[in-house]
């Protein structure tokens, strides 16, 4: 009854032989109507009084619609509307009864509410982005100023709105090791949960528009719906639907009508040819793509009402509560992308009360590069004062409790502390260095506690404007050293924030206290908001989160950060004061190289405390004597001991050479000196060491003179 199918399955796993088992033949569909004959569908949507779209979007939600006078009765306000009320926080939704609608004509996947958000890069990031985090709002329209049912979206042009398309498909067909793939399913009977669907506008840079519908819940059935019918391969998938649905990525603004018109013609064309073949005695394999994946039932939400009556002024919000209570999988994949929503929800609030202007709100988004926020800020044009922004706009007075309610309400919290709000920022903090390598471990020294010291919570500071970023930080630690609070704490967030980043504070987590200076390990256990304050309270402390910030800005191997002295004391016989720079036995700074170092550096006195007590406690579980051992086990013991020093060394010399050059490892004959060594020490082994008897050796000089 069925073809072979010839794709294969995806990575790792093995191809599919042939098409799954049909358990429903595809239904014929009818071809499309005319546009002409829509006008009637059209006017009874525009007349419900629950129904509130443009002239635009009633065209797209009655175009693709299978049956337009099903629809028309639908959504008729007289005598009785079958429009279905769905309750979401703050007002109601309006949608369509299903029905089935066409999955070439106007249809595309979800790319505004993404699922993997905090992988997304920004405008500022280092490395270009393939694809920006989408900022959308709710329409409003432009002759009511009332706000509508309709999503829009600024697209720079329709290349860039393929590409975020395409990302989208991408990511849905490989989240969750592919159970959200649901090919096998719609070859089998085709699609019958209804999707959601949302009207969306998108505004290119050229100030032309497009309407299209996006999947609501449903994107993973969508995606599966163009695999089913290209033959599973994703790449295809993409195409298909760009092609299909944008149209070609190389013309200028909107689609035009001889565009859309033409689409229209090869749906005719593809629902008269399904209709024949499935007429036929044998079902093909074509034939059962084409016939499951013509079309599909979906709602359509087309009026959005406040609990008072008014129009709702906040569409965005209202989705998200929709979808929850839709679908149990309709959140965020991961934590920091569920942060990253949240977060951008709390923004787009704040923005809406007055909390943060509209040149914040662009910064905050990410749909700025450095240079813009310098212009629409004035802060240095530097993705560490992005990072400072996104803190000061959350952590800083006077709307400091305003921005915690909302916070609160986003997250369902009862109570906002350091420890949940930071938890909440990080992925919108250092939103602008996604593509930094390791990032990891700075979201989680961020999502510790961060930069929150008592100086920078709830109290006012502001950022210092400036061109030039140094002379931006000298002037900020010029009066965090004269007292000036505000510049205690823009300091703490500038410096703490570039020193999270670059490694020199991480989470406080697992066996990270030490007794031996290397890398990820510290004299003390110090959470970061600890660590900060400890700094910030001495001159010294000060001037390294300056020299970190410094050296952060510069990325040049030829700027580090140097150690200065956080208390005054006498070292090696000499009498240093706080804040006078750490100087090594030739005179020169001390440079810091690890997290050991800074922590050493804010508190000599606990991180000796802390050393003395840690080989005390060394000592006594030997009871501060050990059994004589044999000669042999000692040195198999020096061999295996050192063998995993000069690893770590080694590792922790390539981790530095990244900032300072390959000089790290010193002179070049001294390294060959060292390989030399090494390759000495492989061939002792190999010629000295134990074999392994259980390869059978054959000598084949004495099976030849046999």
């Amino acid at each position: 009854m069925t073809s072979i199918d010839a794709f294969g399955g995806r990575d790792g796993q093995e191809p599919d032989d042939g098409l799954p088992p049909l358990l429903r033949r595809p239904s014929p569909v009818a071809d499309p109507e005319p546009v002409t004959r829509l006008r009637g569908a059209r006017k009874a949507l525009l007349d419900n009084p629950d129904i509130s779209l443009d002239e635009a979007s009633a065209n797209v939600v009655t175009s693709g619609a299978v049956d337009p006078a099903r629809l028309r009765a639908l959504v008729g306000g007289e005598p009785v509307s079958l429009l279905t009320a769905k309750p979401v926080v703050g007002g109601t939704l309006y949608a369509t009864a299903p029905h089935d609608r066409y999955l070439d004509l106007d249809i595309l996947p979800d790319f505004i509410n993404q699922r993997w958000a905090d992988q997304l890069r920004t405008a500022m990031d280092a490395e270009p982005p393939t694809s920006l985090v989408t900022s959308y709002e709710t329409l409003t329209g432009p002759e009511t100023g009332e706000p509508i049912a309709v999503f829009t979206v600024r697209m720079r042009d329709r290349k860039a709105l393929a590409s975020a398309v395409a990302e989208s498909m991408r990511n849905t067909f490989y989240a969750q090791k592919g159970e959200n793939d649901y090919t096998q399913s719609v070859l089998q009977q085709g699609v019958k949960e209804a999707l959601t669907l949302f009207v969306m506008r998108v505004v290119y840079d050229d100030g032309s528009e497009d309407t299209f519908l996006i999947a609501g819940d449903g994107n993973s059935r969508l995606v599966s719906m163009w695999l089913a019918r290209t033959g599973g391969k994703i790449d295809d998938a993409i195409s298909a639907c760009v092609s299909t649905v944008i149209g070609s990525t190389d013309q200028p603004g909107g689609r035009s009508r001889a565009e859309q018109g033409a689409v229209r013609r090869r749906v005719t064309e593809l629902t008269a040819r399904t209709r024949k073949n499935l007429a036929a005695p044998t079902l093909t394999e074509a034939t059962r793509r084409e016939g499951h994946t013509l079309a599909f039932p979906a709602t359509v939400i087309v009026g959005a009402r406040s609990d008072s009556g008014r129009p709702l002024s906040d569409l965005v919000a209202a989705r998200d509560d929709l979808l929850a209570n839709l679908h149990v999988h309709v959140t965020a994949w991961t934590p920091g992308a569920q942060n990253t929503q949240g977060m951008q929800r709390v923004y787009r609030h704040a923005h809406r009360e007055g909390l943060i202007t509209q040149d914040v709100h662009r910064v905050l988004s990410g749909s700025v590069g450095a240079q813009a926020m310098h212009e629409l800020l004035g802060v240095p044009a530097h993705r560490l004062w992005s990072a400072g922004v996104h803190q000061h706009a959350v952590l800083a007075g006077p709307h400091t409790d305003a921005m915690n309610r909302l916070i609160k309400q986003e997250f369902g919290m009862g109570k906002a502390d350091r420890q949940r709000v930071s938890e909440r920022l990080a992925p919108m903090a250092l939103s602008d260095y996604r593509s930094q390598e390791g990032i990891e471990q700075p979201l989680r020294a961020f999502g510790n506690g961060g930069t929150i010291t008592d100086t920078v919570w709830k109290q006012p500071w502001e950022l210092t404007k400036g061109e030039d970023a140094f002379e931006v930080l000298d002037d900020i630690l010029e009066r965090a050293l004269a007292g000036e609070k505000g510049a205690v704490a823009e300091l703490t967030v500038l410096g703490g924030t570039a020193a999270i980043l670059d490694g020199y504070i991480t989470r406080d987590r697992g066996s990270k206290e030490g007794t031996d200076r290397e890398a990820r390990k510290a004299p003390f256990r110090a959470t970061p908001v600890k660590l900060l304050d400890l700094l910030a309270q001495t001159a010294g402390g000060l001037r390294m989160l300056h020299s970190i910030a410094r050296a952060h800005v510069a990325a040049d191997p030829a700027v580090l950060p140097k150690l200065f002295h956080a208390q005054e004391g006498e070292v090696d016989g000499v009498l240093v004061r706080d804040g006078e720079p750490m100087l090594d036995k030739a005179g020169e700074q001390m440079i810091i190289d690890y997290e050991w170092d800074l922590v050493h550096a804010a508190d000599p006195a606990q991180a000796l405390e802390t050393i003395a007590k840690n080989h005390a406690e060394a000592k006594a579980k030997t009871g501060g004597k050990q059994e004589p051992e044999a000669e042999d086990v000692r040195l198999r013991r020096t061999l295996e001991q050192g063998i995993t020093s000069a690893a770590k060394a080694a590792l922790a010399l390539a981790r530095m050479s990244r900032q300072r050059g390959n000089q790290v490892f010193g002179a070049f004959e001294a390294v060959q000196g060292q390989r030399e060594q090494l390759s000495q020490l492989a061939e002792i082994l190999t010629q000295f060491g134990p074999v392994n008897t259980s390869l059978l050796v054959f000598d084949v000089d004495e099976e030849d003179d046999e």
